[in-house]
């Protein structure tokens, strides 16, 4: 009796593990099916012109500002925005999305740079089929993209690199922990060699370690800790993707409280509530909302017949304790 009760559960257990296995199978197929089938404004007549705005991830908040300031500049050129992205950062889905723009005759595509050679040539791909494409956050140097929007990266990263030395009254001292949110990013890469440039000029900062947090506050998290433990004469660390900041507090809240200075990037809510606890003594500011608006504005520009600035900057700004006390 025993030995069939355990058959029985053994039977009901499997039966569930293939339930699940065949529902994610299928949720699997029709996320594939969505990313190839192309998308509404094909074969379709629209009187408003079609813009895709690819993020890197759909629901990340720094993309839903860029999406709000494209809304925005929407509304005032008579477009229609289409916005899109992966569940979660995953390149090769960008350029599905891409690849499904470009089928779908989209009049223009908003995308962030990705770096790649596969990506330059659907870029390529889009300009002679005379489909304009602004890049966002991350420029693509080399491809036939119409102009980048965003922050000078290599500013940033010494405006970062500023901060530290900077925060110190007399000469700056200290070894330096970094968090990038990947390592193969052009934006990432630009603020990290720009704020070396700015270390390497003060001679009582060194850089310990720079490890890759994938846009993660988890990995962010996991990533400072072990940093922390295998450096512990690290004093300042720096995080150059909107998540490290979080992250680098909870791990210093575990290994060593309030022995270490955390500087940040972006603004996002956690990040805000951070500084105002003084876990985080600042951060870099971009204007994703402005990011959006003013691709789109280059985008009708084009349409009008106008010249085209190749590259428009968007401003950063530096918040500390200081700006979240403001009323």
């Amino acid at each position: 009796m025993a030995n069939r009760k355990r058959w029985n559960i053994g039977v009901l257990l499997l039966l569930i593990i293939f339930a699940y296995v065949l529902v994610q199978f299928y949720l699997s197929t029709e996320r594939i099916r969505g990313l190839v089938t192309p998308l509404e404004a094909s074969g379709k007549e629209h009187a408003k012109l079609q813009i895709a705005l690819i993020s890197q991830e759909l629901d990340n908040p720094f993309w839903r500002s860029v999406e709000q300031g494209a809304l925005r500049a929407a509304g005032q050129y008579g477009m229609e925005l289409q916005y899109m992205g992966p569940f979660r950062i995953n390149a090769e889905e960008q350029m599905k999305l891409l690849e499904k723009a470009i089928a779908s005759k989209m009049d223009g595509i908003i995308l962030q740079g990705i770096g790649t050679e596969q990506d330059k040539a659907l870029i390529e791909k889009a300009n002679k089929l005379g489909i304009p494409v602004i890049t966002v956050d991350t420029d693509e140097p080399g491809s036939k993209r119409l102009a980048y929007v965003g922050t000078n990266n290599a500013y940033a990263g010494q405006e970062m690199g500023r901060l530290i030395a900077n925060s110190d009254k007399t000469e700056p001292s200290g070894v330096i922990g970094v968090l990038v949110g990947s390592k193969e990013a052009a934006n990432q890469r630009l603020r990290l060699e720009g704020f070396q440039s700015v270390i390497a000029a003060k001679k009582g900062l060194t850089i310990a370690e720079v490890r890759a947090s994938n846009i993660s506050r988890l990995q962010a998290a996991q990533q400072a800790e072990q940093m922390l433990k295998d450096h512990p004469e690290i004093t300042y660390m720096v995080g150059f993707s909107s998540l490290d900041g979080i992250g680098m507090a909870e791990a210093v809240a575990r290994v060593k409280p309030g022995g270490v200075t955390i500087f940040a990037f972006d603004d996002l809510e956690d990040t805000i509530a951070a500084i105002k606890k003084k876990q985080i003594e600042a951060s870099i500011v971009q204007q994703p909302s402005q990011m959006g608006y003013e691709a789109m504005s280059l985008l009708n520009q084009y349409f009008q017949g106008e010249a085209v600035s190749s590259q428009q900057y968007t401003p950063i700004s530096v918040v500390t304790e200081k700006e979240v006390a403001a009323p």
